[in-house]
C-alpha cells in the first residue's frame, strides 16, 4: 500500500479534475491522499494536462480584445 509523503496517509486511485491557470481539466487520472487530498500524477498524465492548459491558454491570446475573458 502506498503512503502519502505529505501526512503519511493511504493513496488511493481517482478521478480527479485539475485546474490550471483558469483551464480546468476534468476526469484525470490520480493518485489520491485520502487524509490530506495530496494529488500525485504520472508523469504523461502531468504532461498531459500541462499541454491542455498551454493549449487553451494559447487559443485565448488569439481570441478579438474582450473575447478571452469568457
Amino acid at each position: 500500500m502506498k503512503k502519502c509523503r505529505i501526512c503519511s496517509g493511504q493513496i488511493v486511485d481517482r478521478n480527479v479534475d485539475v485546474e490550471i491557470a483558469g483551464v480546468v481539466v476534468k476526469e484525470v487520472p490520480a493518485e489520491v491522499c485520502i487524509k490530506c487530498g495530496e494529488q500525485y500524477f504520472d508523469t504523461n498524465t502531468a504532461t498531459f494536462v500541462q499541454s491542455v492548459a498551454n493549449f487553451v491558454k494559447q487559443k485565448r491570446n488569439e481570441l478579438p480584445t474582450g473575447l478571452a475573458q469568457v
